[in-house]
């Protein structure tokens, strides 16, 4: 298994497809052809899309390719001074099978929804390692697509992203082989001689105690343990210490517990944390941007810029494990920036990890992966995604940090 990652700051999508794919042909070999191609460009390559495609698929006729437009861009040549804007890794995976597919707009009119599609995708591939999934936004009920996914398929394992970058429908594209999209939802299964372990980390921790919810409309909290939910909230609040109040400036998020109701020890990373997005005082409810059920367990969140130190002390269990061979990343998190300051970098992965393994993602708008056997969409993680062989006999490794 091999992987190889390349990275440009072109702004025209022909020169950047090209300089990918010298790139890539340079390390992997000009004789190699991959077997899965994924790559991510910045809104500035929105129009520019297919030229990436038939650049790929030009030279790698046989390969499957995957793509998507992210707000801002990560790899490990990311810097200050170089910010790209067209990434992509390519994977050879002996042993591995690939079966693209879609899910469109008419596939989510149905109840449960796409259920038919991922019946049919299971029965040409049983048993996959893992799903690679990449969604629009505006047009793609991906909580639920993941809650069928669950029932149908549970125990598959399913990384992936929403793209981002653009502020209304149509403003996304999607790239799946030969063909560009602006809704919906594109992916690869992945089979057979594949390992993929998924960090979920957050850089929330919870404050306060847990609520029931008790009357909830649509995607407005009316009621928290049978009171006014605004009115419980700011009760809450001035029982926080002070320091807790002063990370509340940095935003407001709530926390659903992942174990339903029966929560009282519920702590961080026991959540899917959703954004507060409005405070409605004549009401005295609060508006969030997600749904949460009535008798749900929840518990309000606060940035505390741990997301580094959260995600190293997660990745721990991987210094007694073989390297990864290549690796996905996708967040969302507070700021503009994405490889400084708060935001997240490969180099951060690399150095909690102890060596350096090929790895892009980009910032998106939700971010996919599974806790505890079951697929969830999460809002402002980070979600990692190590790849290596499943017939690697794992052992200590003697690079590991101490």
């Amino acid at each position: 298994m091999r992987f190889a990652t390349a990275a440009t700051a072109q702004l025209d999508s022909n020169r950047a497809a090209l300089e990918l794919r010298s790139e890539l042909e340079h390390q992997l070999g000009p004789a190699v052809s991959p077997d899965l191609i994924l790559f991510f460009a910045t809104r500035v390559h929105t129009r520019g899309m297919g030229a990436v495609l038939e650049t790929f698929q030009g030279t790698w006729e046989e390969t499957a390719v995957l793509g998507a437009t992210g707000a801002s861009l990560m790899h490990s040549r990311a810097s200050e001074r170089f910010r790209p804007t067209m990434t992509a890794i390519a994977a050879v995976l002996p042993g591995a099978g690939i079966v693209p597919f879609r899910m469109k707009l008419e596939d989510f009119e149905q109840s449960p929804v796409g259920v038919e599609r991922w019946e049919g995708l299971f029965e040409a591939m049983p048993d996959p390692a893992l799903l690679i999934l990449l969604a629009d936004p505006f047009t793609t009920p991906t909580a639920e697509i993941l809650e069928t996914l669950n029932q149908v398929a549970p125990g598959v394992p399913a990384v992936g992203a929403l793209a981002s970058g653009a502020r209304r429908p149509g403003g996304h594209v999607l790239a799946l082989n030969h063909a560009l999209h602006r809704s919906g939802i594109v992916g690869v299964a992945i089979t057979g001689d594949l390992r993929a372990d998924v960090v979920i980390s957050q850089g929330y921790r919870p404050v306060g105690q847990v609520f029931r919810v008790t009357r909830v409309e649509g995607n407005q909290l009316l009621e928290l343990n049978g009171s006014p939910a605004l009115e419980a909230l700011e009760r809450m609040v001035a029982s926080l210490p002070r320091e807790e109040q002063a990370l509340l400036k940095r935003g407001l998020m709530l926390g659903e517990a992942i174990d339903g109701p029966s929560g009282a020890r519920l702590g961080r990373g026991d959540f899917l944390i959703r954004p507060v997005v409005g405070l409605d005082h004549d009401e005295g409810a609060i508006s969030l941007a997600g749904l949460v059920d009535e008798g749900q367990s929840i518990r309000f969140q606060v940035w505390d810029n741990t997301l580094e130190q959260d995600l190293s002390m997660l990745l721990l269990p991987q210094l007694a494990d073989s390297r990864a061979a290549g690796g996905l990343v996708f967040g969302g998190w507070p700021g503009k920036r994405v490889s400084v300051d708060e935001g997240l970098s490969t180099e951060t992965i690399e150095n909690a990890l102890g060596y350096s393994a090929p790895m892009v993602g980009f910032r998106s708008a939700g971010e996919i992966g599974p806790v505890r056997g079951l697929n969830y969409l999460h809002t402002h993680t980070a979600t990692l995604a190590l790849l290596r062989p499943a017939k690697v006999h794992t052992e200590p490794r003697s690079d590991a940090v101490e």
